[in-house]
């Protein structure tokens, strides 16, 4: 009797043994995102890691798969629906709801620090943005930056919105993108960003559009010839994870997530504006020709006639609170 009743107390000191070391395995986090790791995505998620070690030590393992190696962004978003995949850091707002287009918009933004006034300075509207995400199924851990876009061209500069007429340029397949080039006399091809050196290498296309750090980095100054300085928008980027892994989370993880990603998200910001400002003297000694004196303002006509296209889609009252969010 004494070896049955001391075989259970074993069992029971075994059984609670292995819940507790259930209970202390870290929780695994893991995040994608399309770009080499040599880019400022992975130094965000690296940093996001290094943090969360430092504030939650041994409790949320956080895996990154860069490059693209586990799909598309549109296939991450599906994963994170699914619960095949935790995290990401993509650009997809307006592809996960229509009125997140408005980050999207050209001109819409006058400089940086009305960018940190939308997005980052945790005001009303910062967390409607925040709230439109959840409600579709993704926590913003935080707004990236990718720095203002500019055109870069084959044969002649453009010192003013009419300058683009007739010239084939590559942009994202996003509707308001694709309707203002029109309206600034442009053919706006979309076509994936893979493609998009060799159509330029071929003529396909004669003109493309990103902020400095890509140019730099895809080589397109071996293809382009001038770089134009307009500044005519700036798609942000979101580090986001499932509403379904965040719900999971006790508390105190999810306040550490969030202060980890706050201090990972703010050095993402600085790392990719100071890389764009430096890269730009970088493409000029790549035999670019830079072209700083545009006329911006000549491009804002067919901002607003953007705006006013897609007020119905994406909210005129939510347009005009990002117009004026930071204003004094």
């Amino acid at each position: 009797m004494r070896v049955r009743i001391a075989g259970l107390a074993f069992a029971c000191v075994a059984g609670l043994a292995s819940t507790s070391a259930f209970a202390a395995k870290a929780i695994v986090l893991r995040v994608a995102h399309a770009m080499p790791e040599s880019h400022s995505y992975q130094k965000w998620v690296e940093g996001f890691r290094t943090e969360l070690d430092k504030l939650a030590p041994g409790r949320i393992e956080v895996k990154a798969f860069p490059s693209a190696q586990l799909g598309t962004e549109t296939e991450y978003l599906e994963g994170m629906k699914l619960g095949t995949l935790d995290g990401a850091v993509v650009g997809r707002h307006g592809q996960i709801d229509p009125r997140l287009d408005v980050l999207n918009l050209p001109m819409i933004f006058r400089d940086e620090a009305h960018k940190d006034a939308v997005m980052r300075s945790g005001s009303a509207l910062n967390q409607q943005l925040d709230q439109i995400m959840y409600d579709k199924g993704y926590k913003v851990l935080g707004w990236g930056e990718l720095g203002f876009r500019d055109i870069t061209t084959r044969d002649k500069p453009l010192r003013k919105a009419s300058d683009l007429a007739g010239i084939d340029i590559r942009v994202p397949n996003v509707a308001p993108w694709l309707y203002a080039f029109k309206q600034w006399g442009a053919n706006p091809t979309p076509m994936d960003f893979s493609e998009v050196y060799s159509a330029l290498q071929q003529g396909v296309i004669n003109a493309q559009e990103n902020p400095p750090e890509i140019i730099y980095t895809s080589k397109f100054y071996e293809v382009q010839k001038y770089m134009n300085l307009t500044h005519h928008a700036s798609i942000p980027c979101e580090f986001v994870v499932s509403r379904r892994f965040w719900e999971k989370l006790p508390g105190d993880l999810q306040t550490a997530v969030m202060q980890a990603a706050t201090v990972s998200r703010d050095a993402q910001v600085r790392l990719s504006r100071e890389s764009n400002a430096g890269l730009i003297s970088q493409l000029r000694d790549k035999g670019m020709t830079i072209v700083d004196d545009v006329d911006r303002d000549s491009f804002r006509e067919g901002a607003q006639k953007t705006y006013a296209q897609y007020g119905d889609v994406i909210g005129t009252a939510l347009i005009q609170a990002v117009v004026d969010a930071g204003k004094p």
